[in-house]
């Protein structure tokens, strides 16, 4: 696809992330903009303790691409991806950590690969450094899905462009991490094809995980009972 066909608006939700935001926004500037016919980045902040909230304030002031939601109270990453894509203006959409785990340059390559009826996502199987325990968990969490859809992924909480007019033909409820499996298995039986791709974590340098916290396990358990339950239509288009 042209860079004059692409305009993409990424969501980057933010809890607690003082040290790594602004890093995190001005990757994707520098690393999209110049490739890409228009950028959007709208940060959601999800009731922050810390100076996070200043700093996207800052961030909206210095860069025109950015916009600033703000979560009276912790809501949840998916709450984040929704609230952003309700006020997205670009034809497809994303998110981005703003821990900065991943390098904008995943998204960068993806954007050859993009069209109308595809989503390109990103997993990090052969770059994946992370604990013994974080992996199982992982594998596990992607098999039930690839079982139960009968799909045969790599990874559902990678980096994943998305149409926007294909999120916005449903209305996602996810809380927390489960929102990347809820759009892809949306996407895909909406009737997007899915080209994967591999790419190396770039490992957060500050502050720990926040996937794994109680709080964010139970939302994540929640979440897929509901997309388990709401999508047990099973679709078998050829991936």
């Amino acid at each position: 696809m042209n860079r004059e066909d692409i305009s993409l608006s990424v969501c980057v939700p933010a809890f607690n992330e003082e040290n790594t935001l602004k890093e995190a926004v001005e990757d994707l500037i520098l690393t999209l903009l110049q490739k890409i016919k228009e950028l959007e980045i709208v940060i959601v902040d999800d009731a922050s303790t810390d100076s996070t909230p200043q700093l996207a304030r800052e961030l909206v002031a210095k860069h025109n691409q950015v916009k600033f939601i703000s979560h009276a109270k912790n809501l949840g990453v998916g709450v984040c991806y929704r609230d952003a894509l309700a006020v997205a203006q670009g034809k497809y959409f994303t998110w981005f950590p703003s821990d900065h785990e991943n390098s904008a340059g995943e998204l960068a390559k993806c954007l050859p690969f993009l069209n109308d009826n595809y989503i390109v996502t990103s997993h990090h199987r052969d770059y994946d450094f992370r604990s013994d325990f974080r992996r199982l968990i992982s594998y596990i969490y992607t098999w039930v899905l690839n079982k139960y859809f009968r799909m045969n992924l790599k990874y559902y909480n990678g980096l994943t462009i998305i149409p926007t007019m294909c999120l916005r033909t449903t209305s996602l409820k996810s809380e927390g991490f489960a929102f990347g499996a809820e759009s892809v298995i949306h996407a895909v039986q909406s009737g997007c094809k899915v080209v994967e791709l591999s790419a190396p974590l770039r490992q957060r340098v500050s502050g720990k995980s926040k996937a794994f916290t109680i709080k964010s396990i139970y939302k994540v358990l929640k979440d897929l009972f509901f997309v388990l339950k709401k999508r047990k239509k099973i679709y078998t288009r050829e991936i």
